[in-house]
């Protein structure tokens, strides 16, 4: 239970599966003047995706937390009756790729990696995490409504060819593999990868839907399914675990700013021992150099600019696969009056209210 403090503003909130408002029993519509906001809040975790949401759809004063919608789900209501009960969030300043370990042979090869992008059936990946309504396909790495978004080419991205085709393009990916080495065009040299995914519902869909891809140059992925926790703590964030391939991670801003977004991911000093951010493990003098001048550039319209360079360098080194820049959508009961921060693109709980 997570009760307001002295101001009137709830405190300590961490996201959660199914979120429970309390509105305070003495608020009366005709004398209260204020909307009767949560009094309380019980957060309920651990929850399968697809109970809670049927849960919040069917019963009162709950909305969703900290879950990814199932495709079905998301689907059935926007379509439905029960739309109403739906929020799109704006972009949440998000992107989700599958991380390429560059420390492994042949990740190490940037015509490798191109061709992994260019191969990878992006727009199936977006389907077997919920389809258009997710979010969009990504052409570079800054999200839209982020600072230096419009500065890396905006929508239609640096022009790379890799990343042109949301479908994906075979034939390009076996001329860059060519380009590697690979006189067939696809992989030959035998070993089978390692590869470490989140296994919630949603996750692990995109993550078979991406071994399924990369099988299609050759490559196979042996692919362990664990809790998230242990995914990123004993696996993608330790250095000398870490997978050939982790396919269900992704960056949130910390801030609006474009360093919060690259620096940490791509910036080859931020590689760790433990708690490692970069799992791509990019270590590339032209990136880091041009992050290391973006840093102390003070002037808004200059850093959004130098941030814009950074992101078309990296998106040309093809260190991973970026396949969404998300949008979150999110369900309420009918008896909610549900208000998204746009800071973090999640229910407002001290601006919600109960009908």
């Amino acid at each position: 239970m997570i009760e307001h403090d002295d101001s009137g503003k709830l405190t300590g909130y961490t996201p959660g599966s199914v979120i429970k408002l309390v509105r305070n029993p003495n608020w009366d519509a005709s004398t209260d003047y204020k909307p009767a906001y949560a009094d309380s809040v019980t957060i309920k975790e651990g929850n399968d995706a697809d109970v809670a949401s049927r849960q919040i759809l069917e019963g009162d004063s709950m909305i969703s937390g900290d879950f990814q919608l199932p495709g079905p789900i998301l689907a059935s209501v926007s379509q439905g009756d029960q739309k109403d009960q739906l929020i799109l969030t704006p972009p949440t300043g998000r992107f989700r790729y599958i991380a390429l370990n560059n420390t492994v042979k042949p990740f190490d090869d940037p015509n490798v990696r191109k061709a992994i992008s260019a191969v990878m059936d992006r727009d199936a990946l977006r389907k077997a995490f919920g389809g258009p309504l997710v979010g969009k396909i990504p052409t570079h790495w800054i999200p839209p409504g982020q600072p230096g978004f419009d500065e890396a080419g905006g929508d239609a991205g640096p022009g790379v060819d890799f990343l042109a085709k949301p479908t994906g393009d075979l034939n390009l990916a076996m001329e860059y593999m060519k380009k590697a080495g690979y006189s067939s065009g696809k992989y030959d040299g035998g070993e089978t990868f390692t590869g470490v995914s989140d296994n919630a519902t949603q996750q692990r869909r995109v993550s078979e839907v991406a071994v399924e891809q990369m099988a299609k140059l050759g490559f196979k992925v042996n692919m362990k399914y664990v809790v998230r926790d242990s995914m990123y703590t004993k696996y993608c964030q330790i250095q000398k675990e870490q997978p050939a391939v982790c396919p269900s991670v992704g960056w949130l801003k910390d801030f609006a700013d474009p360093e919060t977004l690259l620096d940490p991911v791509f910036n080859g000093k931020n590689i760790l021992p433990q708690g490692n951010s970069n799992f791509s493990q990019l270590n590339e003098e032209k990136t880091n150099s041009l992050m290391d001048k973006a840093e102390v550039v003070n002037d808004p319209a200059e850093r959004n600019k130098a941030w814009g360079e950074v992101d078309k360098a990296i998106t040309e080194t093809a260190p991973s696969v970026p396949w969404l820049w998300d949008t979150q959508p999110m369900l309420m009961s009918t008896n909610v009056n549900g208000v998204v921060n746009q800071a973090n693109a999640a229910f407002d709980l001290t601006a919600t209210s109960i009908k």
